[in-house]
């Protein structure tokens, strides 16, 4: 454990000096605590690279995102990766993707949102090495393993999975009995447990159960069942933080909006709308989210973008929009997701029917394009990222899934 958790501190450094065109094997060693010679057979064993092609691989996997999801110039992005020229730049480039970074942006920008290309293939490497008892399973296999086994359930993990992929991992001769999804963050890994077999969950619960691992159990058990579950197993839950996910399966809304208000879909040319709004609205927003809309607006209108997930819709008084929605269209293998709206206003203009319609408005958009509609973000979410007051059962949402975060320890 020791050394992993040293070639982890290693990943970090190496993540946060990409623009250092000047970092060295031995700057590295050092910022870990090892000698090079030492280090980069560690560094290996644990990781399948060594640590400079490590090192380039990570600069161009940064660059290749950038070309993909910006418009920034090949030559900013090169400097901003550790290149200290456009020529170096595009050879290395070149060698590891097949073709140009123009070219390259030019191919993919019409399809761009899935990312599954620039997971870290460390983890893999990483659990393998250290958890002996851990295989690995294919992303597309599980996707559709999930979405047969109960797309209501699973149906935003198996579209995160086929967009975002990540390193699968189960316990004994094939992952259908149970498996888990290890990604990293920035204090550990996340692990989320995908298995309805008790003792086999605790199996996965007593492979990670060191500081190091952040694990979530998809379940629908209450937090009595799941502790008493895994005191058989001689494991001790101490605490559980639920968030829940709540899909809509009736009859398309009758969304009546109040007196003087309606709602449509915003294209391109709505796009000043947006900037118009940004200006007026004193409260900030939480994310950048007007760009991100006209982002996706440009692309799916202008450049013909497949696959393109957001979509915004804005919410008038008479000829004055005073709010906006988001919603995501997130789809594997011909199962679609209409993903968790979120909902703007100008100050002073909120009020809880408006919520109301808006949520109503969405979901029925979303049943209109054959999407089953997911609401995860009234449960286990803080105050200024929900959008009104009430909760998605009200209107006929139920709970499809909880990811439950666990703390516990080994009896």
């Amino acid at each position: 454990m020791e050394n992993s958790e040293l070639v982890t501190k290693a990943l970090r450094y190496i993540r946060a000096e990409t623009e250092n065109s000047g970092l060295t094997i031995e700057d590295i060693a050092e910022h870990a605590g090892f000698s090079t010679d030492y280090f980069n057979r560690i560094f290996l064993a644990h990781t399948g690279f060594n640590v400079m092609e490590y090192l380039r691989s990570r600069r161009l996997i940064n660059a290749a995102m950038q070309l993909r999801t910006t418009n920034e110039k090949v030559l900013d992005i090169a400097l901003q990766n550790g290149y200290e020229t456009h020529e170096s730049f595009s050879r290395a480039f070149k060698k590891q993707y097949g073709v140009s970074p123009t070219e390259y942006r030019k191919k993919n920008i019409k399809n761009w949102t899935s990312f599954r290309e620039f997971c870290d293939v460390t983890v893999l490497k990483r659990m393998t090495h250290e958890f002996k008892s851990l295989s690995s399973a294919d992303v597309d296999e599980v996707v559709l393993w999930l979405l047969e086994k109960d797309a209501i359930k699973y149906g935003c993990a198996a579209t995160a999975l086929f967009k975002f992929g990540g390193s699968l991992l189960y316990i004994g001769d094939d992952f259908h009995d149970g498996l888990v999804r290890v990604t990293e963050r920035r204090d550990g890994f996340d692990c989320a447990v995908f298995c309805d077999d008790e003792k086999k969950t605790a199996e996965y619960l007593k492979t990670f159960a060191d500081d190091r691992f952040h694990v979530v159990l998809y379940t629908l058990d209450d937090d009595e069942t799941i502790t008493e579950k895994s005191a058989r197993h001689g494991i001790e839950v101490t605490s559980i933080d639920r968030i829940n996910e709540y899909v809509y399966c009736g009859e398309p809304f009758d969304a009546k909006a109040p007196d003087g208000i309606f709602m449509r879909e915003l294209k391109y040319e709505d796009a000043y709308l947006l900037d118009r709004f940004k200006a007026k609205r004193n409260k900030k927003l939480p994310v950048p989210i007007t760009d991100g809309c006209k982002a996706s607006m440009y692309l799916r209108e202008v450049v013909g973008a497949e696959n393109i997930e957001m979509f915004c819709f804005g919410i008038f008084n008479n000829d004055e929009m005073i709010g906006f929605s988001t919603t995501h269209l997130q789809q594997a293998y011909g199962f679609c997701l209409n993903h968790a709206a979120q909902t703007f206003f100008l100050d002073g203009c909120e009020n809880e029917s408006l919520y109301e319609y808006a949520f109503k408005y969405v979901t029925d958009w979303g049943l209109e394009k054959g999407a089953l509609p997911l609401d995860a973000s009234h449960s286990g979410c803080a105050p200024e990222y929900r959008f009104g007051n009430f909760e998605p059962d009200d209107f006929g949402y139920e709970l499809s899934i909880c990811r439950c975060g666990l703390k516990y320890r080994l009896k």
